[in-house]
């Protein structure tokens, strides 16, 4: 191209006015990228302090960003995030409060503050590490300032406030601020009955132990009339159904055998036959008697129901060997002080059986208080 396309340029008048137009347009041209620049450099810091928080939710197949946020099961858009080092879902720390997650502070231009959920978390650009409370924690990938916006890692933040957060290749981050559902356990139950000579007792209370004797909590059952009773709500474990007397009065500690539960199964435990505890009415326990003038010392305690018999024994304190023993359908005894030694301190074991011979109750034995008395005199 020659200036013989152009005749009209070789004036000298409109050579000056051509030249007049290009630097006016020049300087147009170079007013506009000043204003461009100012706008870039001005205009986002004024944004991350006054920006209002907005949650937007739309339709998972509308054009948006790469990265597709969902909250408890809605998508909702945070235009500032992005990908960083593969599936690292990297956010505008304001954008949190679009969430409606907290709160974000500025205490210093490098350094801002996110309160939420009774979590508090320090961010600084450039770092590798926040405050989570008063605790540094390792992040897994650095913050770092995008267009005058300081970006944090959403997974560290979401897992801080405690909330289940998944990214998946599509990629789609996936967060639900619900409690984690519990899957359904099974529970396994104890079943079995309580006895007394032989029948069926109500009105019982029994107790799931574990092997060493601890009650598990809430693990109790009642019996019905025929002594039936049901331990429901057990996760898997050893347990004894366990008859306690603090739960029962009048009767003895009696437990089951083990029992290895699991699978939620219903389990059935060992009998529980119950003993009644006989308590003594004369002597005292720990009193000093002496002998009757007809020499003898007089023994009497509560009933037994359905006792045919009673087992009466004495012992010296401290020793294995009986005194005295003998056999009673009553319930009282006469003891002869000539076997008895002033000054010492003797033990009275009474057993109830029944007709067979087997044991339905009786005195205080071994872990209890047991039923003592002394002769200061014999005659």
């Amino acid at each position: 191209m020659t200036y013989r396309h152009f005749p009209n340029l070789l004036h000298p008048m409109m050579h000056e006015r051509f030249r007049n137009n290009l630097l006016a347009a020049l300087l147009q041209a170079f007013c506009l990228f000043l204003l461009s620049a100012f706008e870039s450099l001005w205009l986002p810091n004024a944004a991350c302090a006054q920006t209002s928080a907005t949650v937007t939710v739309k339709p998972f197949d509308s054009p948006g960003s790469r990265v597709l946020i969902i909250v408890d099961g809605k998508p909702v858009e945070i235009e500032s995030a992005q990908l960083q080092r593969g599936m690292h879902v990297m956010v505008w720390i304001r954008d949190l409060e679009k969430l409606g997650w907290g709160t974000v502070e500025s205490p210093t231009p490098d350094r801002f503050v996110f309160k939420g959920n009774g979590v508090t978390l320090s961010f600084a650009k450039g770092e590798g590490t926040a405050m989570v409370n008063s605790l540094s924690v390792q992040l897994p990938i650095n913050t770092y300032l995008r267009d005058g916006k300081l970006m944090v890692p959403l997974s560290f933040v979401a897992k801080a406030l405690g909330f289940n957060y998944e990214c998946i290749e599509m990629p789609v981050a996936m967060i639900n601020t619900a409690p984690p559902k519990k899957e359904s356990a099974l529970f396994n139950t104890l079943q079995g009955v309580v006895t007394y000579n032989g029948k069926g007792v109500g009105g019982i209370l029994v107790r799931a132990v574990d092997p060493q004797f601890r009650v598990i909590k809430n693990a109790v059952a009642k019996t019905d009339p025929n002594g039936d009773y049901k331990i429901e709500g057990l996760p898997d474990g050893v347990y004894l159904a366990y008859v306690y007397t603090g739960d029962n009065p009048g009767y003895f500690n009696r437990a089951s055998s083990p029992v290895e539960a699991k699978g939620g199964g219903v389990f059935v435990v060992s009998e529980i036959r119950l003993g009644k505890v006989i308590s003594p009415i004369k002597p005292r326990p720990g009193s000093s008697v002496a002998a009757s003038a007809s020499g003898f010392i007089f023994l009497a305690w509560t009933p037994c129901d359905e006792a045919a018999k009673y087992k009466v024994v004495i012992r010296k304190k401290g020793t294995s060997k009986s005194v005295f023993q003998t056999y009673t359908a009553k319930t009282s005894a006469e003891v002869p002080t000539s076997i008895l030694t002033p000054g010492s301190t003797y033990e009275i074991q009474i057993t109830a059986e029944n007709e067979n011979g087997e044991f339905l109750g009786g005195t205080v034995g071994t872990g209890g208080k047991p039923w003592t008395f002394s002769v200061n005199s014999t005659r």
